[in-house]
């Protein structure tokens, strides 16, 4: 899909926030590269970035069935390593349970010594600065163990955003359509007035298309076809943002309130 299909003005843009908005720095397949290399099995980042979304969509499945953050610490160890292990079959590298094992300990080990770091995408305040001057609403909604609001704040947007949704605080996971009802229904917007984007499809697009919102997925690595979700593709969040102000033009003014 390449442009919006509603007749009407986008009143809401909703956004995911890790790997939409924020993105680890280095990113977590660069992480997962050097790990391999360490453990004495090869693999490049390049690899890793394309097994990434594989591994992501098995993340996306299982916490979609029980929320990690839900499970006994045991049962969370063995997704991590379950999510390990998808992670290096995808890449094309050995995957056994020993395997994994040993690439999650240097990978945690290298975590606990330097620490999560985030970075914003460069393109993040201009898209939100395009669509608050047109009168556009913004909100977050992010599947997280903890409010984010704080970490929102710290990113430097939040004050450009109408609402922060956590799922850890509202009980449900996209693609719960509770989670999306959750920034609708306080901004009173309507689904088919809102567009939600995010990096999974089988979280953002899945649940947004689900109750009528339209979807949007962001693809800065080039890991999917236009064709191949219910979903506007796009690259940058502002390319979404201009898609969003010259549909509105033609539609209308609606989106302000």
């Amino acid at each position: 899909m390449t442009s919006i299909v509603s007749n009407d003005p986008i009143r809401l843009v909703t956004f995911d926030l890790y790997d939409t908005l924020v993105e680890a720095d280095p990113p977590r397949w660069v992480r997962f590269a050097a790990a391999a290399k360490a453990a004495g099995i090869g693999g490049d980042a390049q690899a890793f970035q394309s097994a990434d979304r594989v591994a992501e969509d098995f993340f996306t499945m299982e916490n979609g069935q029980l929320p990690i953050r839900d499970r006994s610490p045991e049962d969370i160890e063995a997704f991590r390593l379950a999510y390990t292990a998808r992670m290096l079959e995808a890449a094309g590298l050995p995957h056994d349970l020993e395997t994994a094992r040993r690439v999650r300990e240097i990978y945690v080990g290298e975590l606990d010594a330097a620490g999560w770091n985030y970075r914003v995408f460069d393109d993040v305040m201009p898209a939100l600065l395009l669509l608050e001057e047109n009168g556009v609403k913004r909100a977050v909604i992010s599947n997280a163990d903890a409010d984010v609001t704080e970490f929102c704040l710290k990113m430097g947007f939040s004050k450009h955003m109408d609402l922060i949704v956590t799922s850890a605080l509202v009980g449900w996971e996209k693609p719960d359509s509770r989670t999306y009802f959750a920034a609708l229904e306080p901004l009173a917007v309507a689904p088919g007035d809102a567009i939600h984007i995010g990096d999974q499809a089988l979280s953002d697009v899945v649940g947004a298309r689900a109750i009528g919102m339209g979807a949007a997925i962001i693809d800065r690595y080039e890991r999917h076809r236009d064709d191949e979700h219910d979903a506007i593709r796009v690259t940058s969040l502002l390319e979404l943002a201009e898609m969003v102000v010259e549909h509105n033009a033609r539609a209308g003014t609606g989106a302000r309130s």
